[in-house]
């Protein structure tokens, strides 16, 4: 089965904001974030798996409608990314 890798500019617009905001809002900047997304052909958009890497660290969430978001939040604010 092949997969589709995503990068963040291909990410919904609604995803990138909110994902800009919750940066904002914990002290660092979009540009500090490698972010890729990758889907299986035929797998509705909202199951696929969004990876987010800052140095040595990175961490995979499931989109499930873009609660990925929330996840991402949630380790910044227990300092995963620092």
């Amino acid at each position: 089965m092949e997969t589709t890798l995503f990068r963040y500019i291909d990410l919904p617009i609604g995803d990138r904001a909110a994902f800009e905001l919750v940066c904002a809002r914990r002290g660092f900047a979009p540009a500090h974030f490698d972010i890729s997304a990758s889907a299986a052909p035929g797998e509705p958009a909202h199951e696929r798996v969004v990876t987010v890497r800052r140095g040595g660290w990175s961490q995979s969430y499931r989109d499930r409608d873009g609660q990925w978001v929330r996840q991402f939040e949630a380790d910044l604010t227990c300092r995963f990314f620092k």
